[in-house]
Formats: structure tokens, C-alpha cells, sequence
């Protein structure tokens, strides 16, 4: 995969993390008559303030304010990139060549629709509704634009996303439609400079890196409470908790090792399982309520 169709990725790892970290209700206090013994209380309070620290690794990178105008200009380069698709579309013959930049289009109107959605969303801080969109983001990438954008290089004679690509047929384009080429390649660049200034990989790594550590914390603490129940609801909820916090601590281990290995595809395939058990999915949302209820405290 080339760098320019890396940086198509960039924007759909930094907004599921977001919405992976961004824990609702932490703190604690009591909600009910409980069982619990004063030490078990206090690791439980521990817990939680470890669940409020993680929150905060990432909150200030994620800021909507500052990431919303970030996501438009993404959005606005994006548009650009498409009229001069269509530009060209325009101007050549029917053929393959037509045909394939004419799908890439289609491809693209898809994306238009997602992005909007994942815009507002995010301006709304409905993070649960980014992890979708981002999510339908990636798979719109990998089994639509990747496929389109070769085909069109398979039968223009040259990519329309990568500028060091050699053309594998020099004879297919007349030298007025090699310009308004040129004009694709500088505009699918330019989506890449937006991408750029919003997110980028390794700097989504090493937040994932500086969550792994918050991450230790939490568990940490929580394995404590468990130790010092008895067999129970509330030691069952806390281990139930405590597991499906162990599933996203291993699905981010594999978001790192695929991002430090320039593996975008298997990243964006984790981010989709990540969306099943992140902090604003059903199960952990159901999971930290029956740790509210059997424990008597709020984590």
C-alpha cells in the first residue's frame, strides 16, 4: 500500500480512540446500601480514578474544537479531489478508462455521505456514533476506493493516488488528459496534507502507547477489588467488568504492533472489534451499570 493511500486512513484511527477512551459516569460514590468493606471501597475509588486518568491521555488530542475545522478541511480537499475527477471523466472517451474514473466517483459520493455524518457527530461529542461511522469509514475504504483506485490504474495507464507510480501504459491518455491527470494526482495529495494536519499514524501509535500505561493502571486496581471479594454479584460484575476491559487492552496491543508495522488494513479490521467492547459500546456500558448496581458504587 503506498503512502498516499496511508494517509487515507489517518482520520478513522484517531476518532475510534477517542471514542474508545471516552468513558462516561467515572467516579465514585455510593448508590446504594452495600456489603463492601472500607478497603474494598477504596480500591474500588482507585479504579475508578484510574478509568478518570485514561479518559484524560487522549482528551485534549481529540478536542472537538479543535478537531471539527480540522475534519471540514479534510471534507473540503475531498470535494476538490472529486471535481477534478470529474473533470477528466469529462473529457474522455467512453471506455474503460471513463468507466473506471466514473466508478471512483460513485465510490467517492459514498464517502461524502459517511464523512458528513462522522463530522456531525463529532461536533456533537456522540462518540459512540463516530466509532460506527469511522468504522463504515475504513470498510468503505478497503473494499471500495483501494479496488477503484487500482482498476483505474489498470485502465487509464496511470494512479490517480500515487505520484511515483511509473504508468503501466503511457499510450492510453492524450497529452490534454494527462493535465487534467496531473490535476487529480495534486488534488488527492493535497487530501493527504488535510489528513496530515488532523492525525497522523505515528502520533496515534504513541497515544495508544501512553493509554497502554494509563490501561495498566485500571487493571491493576481492578484485579485488587476482585482479590478482596468473596464470591458474589459484586465480585462476578467486577470480573465481568474486568474482562472485557482485558479484550480492549489486547485489541489496542494489536492496533500498535499493526500501526508500528505500516499494517493499515488488519489496524482498521481491529478498530472494528474495538468498536464492540470500547467504553461506549453495549456490553461495557451494561457490564459497568451491574458493577453500579451489585457493588453499590459508581465506577
Amino acid at each position: 500500500m503506498g503512502r498516499n493511500q496511508l494517509r487515507r486512513f489517518r482520520v478513522v484511527v484517531g476518532l475510534v480512540v477517542v471514542a474508545g477512551v471516552a468513558l462516561t459516569g467515572a467516579g465514585c460514590s455510593s448508590t446504594s446500601s452495600s456489603s463492601l468493606t472500607d478497603e474494598q471501597r477504596t480500591a474500588l475509588a482507585e479504579a475508578a480514578a484510574a478509568f478518570d486518568q485514561a479518559e484524560l491521555v487522549l482528551a485534549d488530542s481529540f478536542d472537538a474544537a479543535t478537531t471539527v475545522p480540522r475534519l471540514e478541511r479534510w471534507q473540503e480537499t475531498e470535494i476538490l479531489h472529486q471535481q477534478a475527477l470529474a473533470e477528466l471523466r469529462d473529457e474522455l472517451p467512453d471506455g474503460e478508462c471513463r468507466a473506471a474514473i466514473e466508478a471512483l466517483l460513485v465510490v467517492e459520493d459514498g464517502q461524502n455521505v459517511i464523512r458528513l455524518r462522522l463530522i456531525e457527530n463529532y461536533r456533537q461529542e456522540q462518540f459512540g456514533l463516530v466509532a460506527q461511522e469511522t468504522t463504515e469509514y475504513g470498510r468503505s475504504v478497503v473494499s471500495g476506493a483501494l479496488p477503484a483506485e487500482a482498476t483505474v490504474a489498470t485502465a487509464c495507464g496511470r494512479s490517480s493516488v500515487d505520484p511515483a507510480a511509473a504508468p503501466t501504459d503511457e499510450g492510453v491518455l492524450s497529452g490534454a488528459q494527462n493535465v487534467l491527470f496531473d490535476a487529480v494526482l495534486s488534488s488527492y495529495i493535497a487530501t493527504g496534507d488535510a489528513f496530515d494536519a488532523v492525525f497522523s499514524v505515528p502520533d496515534f501509535v504513541t497515544d495508544l502507547q501512553a493509554l497502554k500505561v494509563s490501561d495498566a493502571a485500571v487493571a491493576k486496581e481492578l484485579d485488587e477489588v476482585v482479590a478482596l471479594l468473596v464470591d458474589g454479584p459484586c465480585r462476578t460484575s467486577l470480573s465481568e467488568l474486568r474482562a472485557i476491559e482485558q479484550q480492549q487492552a489486547e485489541l489496542r496491543e494489536a492496533m500498535i504492533a499493526a500501526g508500528e508495522a505500516g499494517d493499515i488494513v488488519t489496524m482498521i479490521s481491529t478498530l472494528g472489534e474495538y468498536t464492540e467492547v470500547n467504553s461506549t459500546s453495549s456490553a461495557f456500558t451494561t457490564a459497568r451499570q451491574s458493577v453500579n448496581d451489585d457493588c453499590g458504587v459508581n465506577v
